[in-house]
């Protein structure tokens, strides 16, 4: 009993006695430091612990990428409308359905709007910015800040943008409604509308083994992606549909992303004029979608014209062997 009731007397007296010691020897520390190192010294130390304990990072992922679109702005579009929670103080709404007028309308992010996410026990601020464009056929610049912690600048890299990636890829596995997209070639942009089919590998009028093969094959095709990049192949396959109108190819490419839950890109190749042209349409497009080439078959007299435009041409009052690559000179 004795022993039982002087015990918390005991902890008490350890625990005064250790802290009276570990407050001097912070002071004997405290006072060395200030007595012997430099002021120029004490600040640049000091500046570092706190430029790494109480200072912010900011992470900038914009809308392009070398030219192409950026990939993980796309997945960070796609992730952060999952991240609205009560601090959010503004949202953008909107439908693309116009099929459906009380369709519910679907959340994104406006201009200045930020999104708080917690992390592993990082606390994580997205800002999203837009600059605008000085010349009047480019579209303006947007881009996400992600904002944290110095101190979390690592883990971000290592832990959170793998983590914002595979719910961005979840995401587009189980997304409900497909749209469709057309080139605007005067705003070079693709515009999109929401995709509505009733075609599927159910209700194809097709032969049942033909339709089995091209549904194994799709299968094949998904689940090899790693084998596509190990391979150093890009991850990708190809559809020749070929007959008469009426016979089912529109049907079967909208089973195809009706069964794969893809994007359509539907790509009027006679309307492109160049290479250059055809490159940017291409890279504007997105992963896990279908690109759909109409009447591949007349492209052969768009090459052909775009040849003949590119062709020296014998420009009148020049000598023979001077040419122009202007037609119209």
């Amino acid at each position: 009993m004795n022993f039982l009731q002087s015990s918390p007397m005991c902890f008490i007296s350890t625990f005064l006695s250790l802290s009276a010691t570990v407050s001097a020897m912070f002071m004997l520390l405290r006072t060395i430091f200030n007595d012997f190192v430099p002021r120029e010294a004490r600040e640049y130390i000091a500046s570092l612990f706190s430029d790494y304990l109480f200072s912010d990072f900011t992470f900038v992922i914009e809308d392009r990428w070398l030219a192409v679109d950026n990939e993980t702005f796309r997945a960070v579009e796609r992730y952060l409308p999952t991240r609205v929670g009560p601090t959010t103080q503004s949202l953008l709404l909107g439908s693309c359905d116009t099929s459906n007028a009380s369709a519910p309308p679907k959340s994104g992010i406006p201009v200045g709007g930020k999104i708080v996410d917690h992390f592993e026990g990082m606390r994580l601020v997205w800002t999203l910015r837009c600059k605008e464009s000085k010349k009047y056929y480019c579209r303006d610049k947007k881009y996400h800040c992600l904002t944290c912690k110095k101190q979390y600048r690592e883990r971000v890299m290592k832990t959170y943008f793998p983590h914002v990636t595979r719910t961005a890829e979840s995401i587009l596995h189980h997304r409900e409604t497909l749209n469709i997209y057309t080139f605007n070639k005067e705003e070079a942009m693709w515009e999109s509308t929401v995709f509505k089919h009733p075609s599927t590998f159910t209700t194809l009028a097709m032969d049942p083994a033909l339709k089995r093969s091209i549904k194994d094959d799709l299968d094949q095709f998904v689940k090899r992606k790693d084998f596509f990049e190990s391979a150093g192949r890009a991850w990708k396959c190809g559809y020749l549909l070929y007959g008469p109108p009426g016979t089912g190819k529109s049907s079967l490419v909208a089973a195809i992303a009706n069964y794969l839950r893809y994007n359509i890109y539907d790509l009027q190749v006679q309307s492109v004029r160049s290479d250059a042209e055809l490159r940017r349409i291409l890279t504007a497009t997105t992963n896990r979608s279908i690109l759909l080439i109409e009447d591949i078959d007349c492209s052969g007299q768009v090459a052909h014209d775009r040849a003949n435009d590119l062709k020296p041409v014998k420009s009148p009052g020049k000598k023979p062997n001077e040419f122009s690559l202007d037609p119209g000179v």
